[in-house]
């Protein structure tokens, strides 16, 4: 079989404090194109560029950024082999929210929360709701609730949490008040569902975030993947979990993802190796679309920044193929969800880290 070698690089990593108002933006490009055609765009586009790499940090605040448009002007024959995911931060904890604190007790209720994207809809229906109808600092407020537990997990943090939740819940009113209150059930629930020794927080968003590509790539090519990646990148920390799910012999099945879309595994990653950017013209290329990236869906990008930014977009990055984690306006076509049929998305995506007969015991 024919392989196909993906490279990959991140811009906006802030850490596990996904709260940097700094930063709000956190996306991983990822391009199917060989070093050479890589190492041609990029010097064609900044051809007085004297750093020692291609650097997107480098390039937005210097005379090179003018360049930035004839690097656009090249996506559109690249839309094909070239994929972002980014994720607005902000959104991403909220989501970790519904994910730890809402999503246990209602599939141990007998609902499916993640069939046809209920889960990721249900977030935006109290995004929509917190922003909307709630006081203009409750949602910051209700993040770093989270954050501050999820940061430093502890019986303590935990009880701290549970308690700002009521507290929280009580002085809200409908139609606010009832999402605030399913959170606040969830937290003094927690240690049902959960085990507070194994809990390592719900900050990383790497690794969640290559599988969403790995996943794109996927549902798109029968190949094998070699991916080559940024060796600066804290994507190694979580390397075995990224390992066991990429696994040539994970069993063949359809996986559900949590926007309702199915990918095959296993994910034919046969190779995963990091690499030096300056040694790899491609991942610098992935460092220029990951920092455009970013800075478009920033909303601290505006006035000149702004204009300059939609003049790179109708140059061409807007043929870039991109989905992520971001608030949206589509909410749950039914509430509850529907009734739960076979193992979740939970206790699917164990079976493929663990091997197909392990079991997640819910009581």
């Amino acid at each position: 079989m024919v392989e196909r070698t993906l490279y990959f690089d991140e811009s906006g990593f802030t850490g596990y404090n996904l709260l940097d108002p700094s930063q709000a933006i956190f996306a991983i490009a990822s391009v199917d194109i060989s070093e050479e055609r890589a190492r041609e765009i990029l010097r064609q586009s900044f051809p007085r560029y004297q750093g020692a790499e291609y650097k997107f940090s480098n390039i937005w605040g210097s005379n090179n950024r003018a360049g930035l448009l004839k690097f656009a002007s090249h996506l559109e024959s690249l839309q094909d082999l070239t994929f972002i995911y980014m994720a607005n931060k902000r959104y991403a904890v909220l989501t970790k929210i519904v994910d730890f604190l809402i999503e246990p007790y209602i599939t141990d209720g007998g609902y499916d929360f993640y069939a046809d994207g209920f889960c990721w809809k249900y977030a935006n229906y109290i995004y929509f709701g917190l922003t909307q109808f709630g006081p203009p600092e409750l949602l910051d407020t209700l993040l770093h609730h989270y954050q501050a537990f999820s940061r430093n997990p502890s019986t303590e943090t935990l009880a701290t949490l549970q308690a700002r939740l009521r507290i929280i819940a009580a002085s809200t009113e409908h139609p606010v008040q009832i999402f605030l209150e399913q959170m606040a059930l969830g937290a003094e629930l927690f240690e049902h569902y959960h085990s507070l020794e194994s809990f390592h927080g719900s900050d990383e968003l790497q690794t969640t975030t290559m599988l969403a590509i790995v996943s794109h790539w996927r549902q798109r090519y029968p190949e094998d993947f070699v991916v080559i990646h940024d060796d600066s990148s804290n994507f190694l920390r979580s390397r075995e979990m990224w390992e066991k799910i990429t696994n040539p012999n994970v069993p063949r099945q359809l996986h559900r993802g949590g926007d309702g879309s199915y990918v095959e595994y296993p994910l034919r990653v046969v190779s995963t190796t990091a690499m030096n950017s300056m040694d790899s013209y491609a991942i610098q290329f992935c460092d220029v679309l990951a920092g455009l990236a970013t800075r478009h869906f920033s909303p601290r990008t505006k006035g000149a920044d702004r204009a300059f930014m939609d003049e790179v977009i109708q140059a061409g990055l807007k043929h870039v193929t991109y989905n992520g984690v971001r608030p949206d306006v589509v909410f749950p076509d039914q509430i509850p969800p529907r009734r739960l049929e076979g193992p979740d998305v939970v206790d699917q995506m164990t079976g493929i880290i663990f091997g197909p007969h392990s079991v997640v015991v819910k009581t």
